[in-house]
């Protein structure tokens, strides 16, 4: 993921990913609940146009672990 908010079909495709139940349940929910990302609508779970990023603290993550 980069800097920019993307939708969970986007972000599903970015990692060839089907499976939208099973991204939800092995991916987006394990990085929200640890603070990895975050979303352009959080007081509205459901919005339609719900998108996520990654947050600063995943960003400094992803920049230290960059040659790992």
């Amino acid at each position: 993921m980069g800097e920019d908010y993307m939708s969970l079909k986007d972000i599903m495709l970015l990692f060839n990913l089907n499976s939208a139940k099973r991204f939800r349940e092995n991916y987006l929910t394990p990085a929200l609940s640890d603070g990895a990302i975050e979303r352009l609508y959080p007081d509205q779970l459901k919005h339609p146009k719900q998108k996520y990023r990654l947050t600063e603290v995943a960003k400094e993550w992803k920049s230290a672990n960059k040659n790992s």
